[in-house]
Parts: structure tokens; sequence; C-alpha cells
């Protein structure tokens, strides 16, 4: 059972952390305000496009995974894991509904996670090691027993989904396969929710960005691309908590009893009822403060359009005088710190990367070989076979990538980086959206040619297949 916390409680540090950084957020929503403005005076010539051609962005309906599960939550731990129905969609949230029966008849999940900035395990002692971790603050002292962090047996397969500030959730499932299918879909989720927010180029976007890394350079944090994982709203949040939850702990930590197990339950509850609250005050703030500087931005639109080429020679004039100050220093620190490691960061980045992508155009080509090869270039048989395309699966080649994170313990230790998850996210994204682009690019010749003789569509999806591996 959570503490009895009232939002007043913490109201005050949340508002004064809100308060640091909305002062960076107005200044830099007048400068993309200006770039904005700038941009649609004189917009920049686009650059030369790709030969593969991007799919719509999709409505979310489409399903990545569905099918029986036992769950539990990290408030029942110890208890029987219950009977769900689990649906991953590409809306990229986990629903949880009571049956097959509910979802088919269109009921509300019973229970809806977001995992942006959501971390995995398959793997009991992993998952109660990590648990035990972010409740370090509260157990020292305490003996072990013998609760364990969810329940599970020998004969089933289990993914641990561990939520910053929300607990975690257990799956379990008979087959192994059927484990690897749910896991696939989950780290799509994760990777989804957590990087899809930031593709937005927007001037709104762009001051955001700028804002919380200067509000996290002030705390002597550098890491912020590393931290840009999930909405706006949550990314601010997850850093107020930091500063939040040292004040709860100095606050609890006496206050914490019973066994290691009971000790992490209360914890737990008390944290996630905090991140809630704090969630939901910022959330509101961020809006108000948008809308403040929307009605900033556009009181002052007329008198910025009337002085816009003023205004540009004085930014330009100014950026000119602050690069010669500081570029000779700025050149010496780079080739003294940065030039001499460049390679060998290079050669550890593409030792994985490199590979991951490759193999992912190797499964494609043997794929698309092998889906094309039976078709006879009949219409539907190739339009079923650019279907099946669209579901293969690239876990192996993510793989790749993500055993990055243990290759680069000399360059994380050497250039002080905590993590780099964001890195791996990116390059698998980078890959999903390859191969899904490679096959629409193909779904577009072949709905421009399904008028021709077999033999003429088969020699220009042949064509069509080349351009895609260029």
């Amino acid at each position: 059972m959570a503490f009895c916390l009232t939002p007043c409680v913490f109201a005050g540090l949340v508002e004064s952390e809100f308060q640091s950084f909305s002062g960076f957020y107005r200044q830099q929503y007048s400068v993309t305000y200006l770039g904005h403005i700038h941009q649609e005076v004189e917009p920049k010539k686009e650059e030369r496009g790709f030969l593969l051609t991007h799919r719509p962005k999709n409505d979310g309906d489409e399903v990545l995974y569905q099918g029986c599960i036992k769950f539990s939550c990290w408030d029942e731990l110890g208890k029987k894991c219950r009977e769900r129905y689990a649906v991953l969609k590409k809306d990229y949230k986990v629903e949880i509904h009571d049956s097959a029966e509910t979802f088919r008849r269109g009921s509300a999940p019973k229970l809806v996670l977001q995992p942006a900035g959501g971390v995995v395990f398959t793997s009991e002692e992993e998952s109660r090691a990590h648990l035990e971790k972010t409740c370090s603050g509260i157990l020292n002292g305490v003996k072990e027993d013998s609760s364990s962090s969810a329940p599970s047996s020998p004969d089933v397969f289990a993914v641990y989904l561990h939520l910053p500030y929300t607990g975690h959730t257990c799956f379990l499932f008979q087959q192994e396969d059927e484990r690897d299918h749910f896991l696939s879909g989950l780290k799509a989720c994760i990777r989804h929710r957590n990087l899809d927010p930031w593709h937005g180029s927007s001037h709104e976007n762009q001051a955001y960005a700028r804002a919380i890394r200067l509000y996290q350079q002030e705390k002597g944090c550098y890491e912020s691309w590393e931290k840009l994982l999930g909405t706006e709203e949550q990314v601010l949040a997850r850093q107020v908590m930091e500063d939040v939850l040292s004040w709860l702990q100095n606050q609890l930590q006496s206050k914490v009893k019973g066994k290691k197990t009971e000790r992490i339950r209360q914890w737990q509850a008390t944290v996630q009822v905090t991140y809630t609250l704090v969630l939901e005050q910022l959330t509101a703030s961020l809006e108000a403060l948008r809308e403040e500087c929307r009605q900033t931005a556009s009181a002052s639109q007329a008198l910025i359009r009337s002085n816009l080429d003023q205004i540009m020679s004085s930014h330009d004039f100014l950026e000119q005088k602050v690069r010669a100050c500081i570029c000779e220093e700025a050149e010496k620190v780079c080739s003294e710190s940065v030039v001499p490691y460049i390679s060998s960061i290079l050669e550890a980045l593409t030792e994985h990367i490199g590979p991951g992508i490759l193999g992912m155009q190797d499964t494609l080509r043997t794929q698309m070989n092998s889906a094309f090869s039976l078709t006879n270039g009949q219409v539907e048989d190739i339009k079923k076979a650019l279907t099946s395309l669209r579901s293969v699966s690239l876990d192996e080649n993510y793989r790749m990538v993500e055993n990055l994170s243990n290759k680069l313990e000399n360059v994380k230790e050497r250039f002080g980086l905590s993590s780099v998850e964001k890195l791996i996210h990116f390059a698998n994204l980078e890959m999903e959206q390859l191969l899904d682009s490679a096959v629409y690019t193909l779904e577009q010749f072949f709905q421009s040619s399904t008028k021709l003789q077999p033999s003429q569509l088969l020699d220009k999806m042949e064509r069509a297949k080349e351009r895609v591996f260029k």
C-alpha cells in the first residue's frame, strides 16, 4: 500500500523544477519561431530524395501480436498469474483485455501500458536484479527473503517488462516461439514509443529539444539525447522525478518496514503514485506554457516579418563574431580530445550496425527471391508475395545490433556515456523502416504494372528489385 501523499507535499518542488525548464523553453521558442518564419519566407531547397518510397503513416489498427497469456502486475508479487488476452497494435501500446471475447466485442482494455523507456528481460534473475537496483535506497541492511520478483516455473517462458516509475509486469507463455513472437512485438512497441515523438520537425519540437538539453546541462548532464525517450511530458516528468525521488527517499526511508518483498511493494506503490501526480502536473503546466508561447509569437509575428531582413542580418553578424571568439579554442579541443578517437568509435559502431543492416538486406533479398520465384507473373500471386514480405522477421539482425551495448564498454568509459540504448533503438528502427520502405516501393511498382503481360510484369518487378537494393 502506498504511503499517503498529497500533491501539495511536492508540488512546490515540481513547480520549481518546471520554472527552471520554462525559462529555457520560452527563450528557445522565440529562436525556433524566428527560424520558422524565415523558412516560410525563404524556403530551403529540398534535398535529393531517396530511391525508396516511404509508406504513409499507418492508422495504428494493424496487429503485431494477439494471444492468450498469463499476466501479473508488480503489486501482485507471489500471487498466481491470471489468464488474460494481450494485444499489440501499431499504435505501439500494450493492451491487456479480460479475454479474447471482450476484445472481439470491442470492449475497452482492462489495462493499457505505454512502454516508453521500458526495459525487458526473459530471465527472472535479471529482472529481480534490475528491480532491486531501482529500490536499493530502501533495502539497505534488509536480509534476503524467499520471495521472487514474479511467479514463474521451469516449464514456462517469461517476459518481464519494467517501466520507469510505474512498476513492472510479467507475461508467461507455454511455448518459446509464442514468447519470442510477443517479445518481438513488445520491443517494436518500445522502440516506436521511445523515438516516434521525436520525428516531428516543427519549431515547437525543436524548441523543446533545445530547452531540455540546456535544462539538463545546467544540472551537469550532457547526455540529454540519451534521455529523450517517450513524449515531451514523459521526458520532463522522468527528469523531475530524479530530484523528487531523492527527497522522497529521505522522507520515507525510516518509514518503510517489513521484509524485502514488502518494502519493494511499498516503495513501488509510492513511486507510482508520485510519478502519476508529477506527470499530471507537468502535462498541464507544459500545455499552458506552449499556449503562452504561441500567443506571444502570434502577437509578434507581424513585427518579425516586417523586420526579418534586419533581424537575420544581425543574427548572421552575431554568429560570425561568436564563431571568431570560440573557433580557435574549439578546434584545439576537437583535435586533441575528439579527432584521435573518431576512427575507433566509428569502427566499434559499424562493427555491429553495419552487419545488422547488411543482414537485413540479405534477409529481404532471400525472402523476395523465394516469394517471387513461384508467381509466374500472375497478378494475384505477386500480390500475395508482396503481402508476405511485410512480415519478414528481422529479430536476428536486431540482436546483432543489440550486442553493441556490451562491445562499447571501453567507449562508454572513455567518454562517460551511461548507455547506448537510444543508439541501438535508432539503428533497429532504421532497419525496420528500410525494410518497410523497400516493400512499399515494390508495391508501388506493382500497382502501376498490373495490366502488363505476365512476362512483362516479371521483368518490371525484377528491375524494381534492383532499384530497391541500390
